[in-house]
């Protein structure tokens, strides 16, 4: 595999640089990068591994390594990214983990070999990294832009997909237990029978003190009969499969308004940096006008002071 490097150079954090690749590959970006497992005995070294590793860089320095894609929620606060104390050491793998905003959050694909999604939130504001370009995350991201059902269906698959464990928990979690029942009772037959006699305590008989306490006439409500509709009862009998689904759905919809979110704090931010180099560009222009027009103003002073006076 070759490096894929998502960037993005956000106005307070400055350049922050998510790459993946093999450990050989990363390398190339950082030297300190880890090298995998030791060899077998009897060879010298270590062994490079070919899976994937992760690399985030902010400003050039190393704030997180890892080795899986796993998804993962990067911490980039200023107290962390200011201590090297909480830095990844050279030759090591570790990240701080993150548990309030400013964070990177990082969202692979169900088999953590590709990294689907790089998000960065700060405070209020929600952005989307770009995809490297050739990548199977830029051929996502140009298949949602070209169509709104996928730009609709995508983040809908992958919130189902993140559902999923529910789905498994509630209708493998059942036979799980069967299973380990029935194991217990096939194996119970083949223990042996132990009685432990545990000597008897002769506890003091404490005769409390009865209290009468004042009876509520509490009314008779007659509720009215309800018929509930068929569609009640069809989601009370399937609800575990409708459940995980309905999860699903909502995190799809999270997405794609994070989505939204994104595009308009970018444009923001291009529009924000236009203005500011339109601004830097005519400060240097006046700049370079004012000893022009200086040196003029200063040479027609000096002409009117050689030209004859009137009537001379």
């Amino acid at each position: 595999m070759t490096t894929e490097t998502w960037t993005i150079t956000h106005p307070s954090l400055g350049r922050i640089e998510v790459s993946t690749g093999t450990e050989d590959e990363l390398r190339a970006l950082d030297p300190d990068f880890p090298q995998g497992r030791k060899a077998r005995k009897g060879r010298q070294g270590k062994q490079s591994s070919a899976s994937p590793r992760l690399l985030v860089r902010v400003e050039g320095t190393v704030v997180a390594r890892k080795k899986s894609l796993s998804n993962t929620k990067i911490d980039l606060s200023e107290k962390t990214l200011d201590d090297p104390g909480k830095r990844p050491d050279a030759g090591e793998f570790g990240h701080q983990e993150a548990v309030l905003k400013p964070f990177l959050e990082i969202e692979s694909n169900w088999a953590d070999s590709w990294i689907r999604t790089v998000t960065v939130r700060v405070r209020d504001s929600v952005v989307l990294l770009d995809a490297p370009a050739g990548s199977r995350a830029a051929k996502r991201q140009e298949a949602m832009e070209r169509s709104a059902f996928k730009r609709w269906l995508y983040p809908l698959l992958g919130g189902i997909g993140k559902g999923g464990w529910a789905l498994g928990i509630i209708v493998l979690g059942p036979l799980v237990v069967g299973l380990l029942r029935r194991l217990w009772q096939w194996l119970s037959q083949y223990l042996p029978d132990w009685e432990i006699n545990l000597p008897s305590i002769p506890w003091p008989d404490i005769d409390l003190p009865s209290i009468s306490l004042p009876s509520i006439p509490w009314p008779d409500l007659t509720l009215p009969n309800w018929d509930a509709p068929w569609w009640v009862g069809f989601l009370a009998e399937y609800s575990k499969v409708w459940v995980p689904v309905l999860i699903g759905i909502g995190i799809g919809i999270v997405a794609i308004r994070n989505h939204r979110r994104s595009e308009w704090t970018k444009r923001e931010w291009e529009e924000t940096q236009a203005a500011r180099t339109d601004a830097a560009r005519a400060g240097v222009v006046t700049t370079l006008q004012a000893p022009a027009t200086r040196a003029a103003h200063v040479f027609r002073a000096r002409i009117g002071q050689l030209a004859p006076p009137d009537g001379g």
